[in-house]
């Protein structure tokens, strides 16, 4: 499938990535957190809980309304994968982290999302090198959340 650049070639990219890319990413995503019985957003807490974090915290790097972390605390609590711990350096507070077994799904749910989707091999391997390296000098300079 080629792609038509009927307009400025950045424009037709942002289409591509926003419409496209971000879709089958999204949808890919939430396919293999699901294979690990979780809901598109406990995926993404349980990857941010690579150390124990405020509710806060967590809602500031989800994008999500605090209320939603609790919901989504309770749920992972109730199955066993996430617990309340006292803050040391401030007991009014308390940090999500994840129990032996919510570790165990963390990383498990980590090496699914480490395999490439299918769709990359679309790409042979020369273009899939020069897709990296046109992307890495797109994104290499923003900086990363630690996960």
């Amino acid at each position: 499938m080629s792609t038509k650049i009927a307009r400025e070639p950045a424009e037709a990219l942002w289409g591509l990535l926003r419409d496209s890319a971000f879709a089958s990413l999204r949808d890919d995503f939430t396919k293999r957190v699901s294979e690990c019985s979780l809901s598109l957003s406990q995926g993404k807490l349980i990857r941010e809980l690579a150390r124990p974090q405020s509710q806060r915290e967590l809602a500031r790097l989800l994008h999500y309304d605090p209320s939603n972390i609790t919901s989504l605390a309770d749920s992972l609590e109730a199955r066993g994968l996430l617990e309340r711990r006292p803050d040391a350096s401030d007991r009014r507070f308390r940090l999500l982290a994840l129990t032996p077994d919510g570790e165990r799904l963390r990383s498990q749910l980590e090496d699914r999302l480490a395999k490439p989707p299918a769709f990359l091999n679309r790409l042979t391997h020369a273009e899939q090198v020069e897709l990296l390296e046109l992307l890495g000098k797109l994104f290499d300079n923003q900086p990363r959340q630690p996960r």
